[in-house]
């Protein structure tokens, strides 16, 4: 019997090193910045009942206002970038923007100074695209020329363009009417793919309707953020994975 011992402390083992090499195998989360643009044409016009800035025009540019919030983002960016225990400060940081004209200026002027590609996620657009309502959420630009043309055109200021990778943006990147079904499912897509992804933290510049669709489904002790007003400019810090099953999983809002 004692030379069973052994035998029985080696099959203890390999079971220990099984169950660790699994445990290596499940992915770890995810750190992901959601950042809302800032304030944007739209977000004026809707605050001055300008019906006509509402719907006369889509994929709207930054204001004034806006211009000043980025420029304070900045500043939050640079600040967290000299921490070197801050997820900004991670050599693997990726860089990602809704295509929406607002949202490419705002994560162009917060991430200034920082040498890497802003990849155009479409997936990270806005919510509630329609003819009518929902004009914000509509593009009006396809292709990396009329992309990059657009942003310069709608921009007061200079904005480092080559830095943008619209190679996912060739064709018609959005909804012209996009049911609650296909925008679920969408969000879902969005998530999955930041989980998947690499192996650094990842930050996305998008939008309010957007980041609350993802709290009120994976988040529900947020603390009420999902039912109140995402502000221009604010960063939401998440952890992103998916379990055994691919079933994803979000924490730490």
């Amino acid at each position: 019997m004692a030379a069973m011992r052994p035998m029985r402390a080696m099959r203890t083992l390999l079971l220990i090193c099984a169950a660790c090499a699994v445990d290596g195998l499940k992915p770890a989360a995810r750190k992901v910045m959601l950042i809302r643009h800032a304030e944007s044409e739209h977000n004026e016009a809707e605050r001055n009942w300008d019906l006509r800035g509402l719907l006369l025009k889509r994929d709207h540019g930054i204001t004034t206002a806006g211009y000043a919030q980025c420029d304070a983002l900045r500043e939050y960016v640079a600040g967290q970038r000299a921490d070197a225990a801050s997820p900004w400060a991670d050599s693997r940081l990726e860089l990602y923007a809704s295509p929406l004209t607002r949202a490419i200026q705002t994560a162009l002027i917060a991430t200034d100074g920082i040498d890497k590609p802003l990849v155009l996620l479409p997936d990270a657009r806005e919510l509630g695209a329609g003819p009518i309502a929902g004009r914000d959420s509509l593009g009006a630009a396809v292709g990396v020329l009329e992309i990059l043309d657009r942003v310069s055109d709608e921009s007061a200021r200079p904005l480092a363009i080559e830095r943008v990778d619209a190679g996912r943006c060739e064709r018609r990147w959005w909804s012209r009417w996009e049911p609650h079904v296909r925008a679920r499912r969408r969000v879902d897509r969005f998530l999955g793919e930041l989980a998947d992804g690499g192996e650094g933290p990842a930050v996305v510049v998008c939008h309010s309707l957007l980041i609350r669709s993802i709290l009120r489904r994976h988040c529900p002790d947020d603390g009420g953020l999902a039912r109140g007003l995402i502000p221009n400019c604010s960063v939401l810090a998440l952890d992103v994975s998916k379990d055994g099953d691919g079933a994803l999983r979000l924490s730490n809002p």
